[in-house]
């Protein structure tokens, strides 16, 4: 009798404890804040609790996750596989997909879930009247042109082998009359008062939409994927055992377009991470139980 009480009242202290909050991070860039708040929002709909963990800085968040620091935070399928694997870049979302699933999972006990939609790569940018006047909608457009752009280039982009060296092979192109290296913080305003013509960006940046540019579409698929997807750890769906299948609904769902728009949203319009969030997921139909986020 005194085992079973004894039981009993462990068993009370124990539903008596609050539920362990899951981790959800982000690195520290707009973008990254936004995709975490998807996250975390779509645990909550489910009445999990959450503790957010946003604008780490670098490896931390990979780090954190494999010290149990962090349960979740959205990563890039490009960077696991370069930079964290340290292997070469490869052309193939799928192949890179499969790849970093795998090894995540045998070194680290790590889980990359379902990839959202859109792919933050490399892109090259034009006006957006530029690109209407002289119909360029692809990469390969510019070939036709010839050395017609004054072009400028992040310091990096300029010389790496997956940038503007690689890609003149890849394409056959000479499109530049001039190329200027520039900080990437310029390089958007650069383009739109018209003292640059073509500029390396990202592909999701919130300034391609507000300042009216085009980002144009890599036919020949030259660019390494950087296809955003939730990297979780051992913990994260005991924590919130509905999470699995809100990532499920959620992927696939998010275009470059829509994320061009939300970076928009925050970094022009001065909006919240969270209200932007909220605002997708419920566009999408994607939060079905009310009351929990406001």
């Amino acid at each position: 009798m005194r085992r079973l009480a004894a039981a009993a009242l462990l068993a009370l202290a124990a539903c008596g404890r609050p539920a362990a909050p899951l981790r959800v991070g982000s690195k520290p860039f707009t973008e990254s804040e936004i995709v975490g708040e998807l996250v975390a929002q779509l645990a909550e709909a489910d009445g999990a609790k959450v503790e957010r963990r946003f604008f780490l800085g670098g490896t931390v968040c990979f780090e954190a996750l494999k010290t149990g620091d962090l349960d979740v935070y959205v990563e890039y399928t490009g960077t696991g596989l370069v930079n964290l694997l340290q292997e070469p870049p490869n052309p193939d979302p799928a192949a890179v997909y499969a790849r970093v699933q795998t090894e995540f999972a045998r070194r680290w006990g790590l889980t990359w879930g379902p990839p959202l939609g859109f792919d933050n790569t490399y892109a090259l940018v034009v006006r957006g009247a530029d690109a209407s006047q002289s119909g360029l909608s692809r990469i390969s457009d510019l070939r036709r042109l010839g050395p017609a752009f004054s072009c400028a280039f992040d310091l990096e982009f300029a010389d790496r082998p997956d940038g503007w060296k690689g890609l003149k092979s890849a394409y056959a192109l000479d499109s530049c009359r001039r190329v200027r290296q520039m900080n990437p913080g310029l390089l958007y305003d650069a383009l739109a008062r018209g003292q640059a013509d073509l500029i390396s960006g990202y592909s999701t940046d919130g300034r391609i939409k507000t300042l009216g540019l085009r980002a144009l579409a890599d036919d020949r698929r030259f660019f390494p994927p950087y296809q955003a997807a939730p990297l979780l750890g051992s913990k994260a769906f005991a924590k919130a055992p509905g999470l699995r299948a809100r990532l499920e609904a959620l992927a696939g769902k998010i275009s470059d377009d829509d994320m061009r728009a939300m970076n928009a949203a925050v970094d022009s319009d001065k909006r919240s991470a969270r209200d932007v969030a909220r605002d997708f997921l419920q566009r999408k139909g994607l939060l079905q139980r009310k009351g929990l986020l406001n």
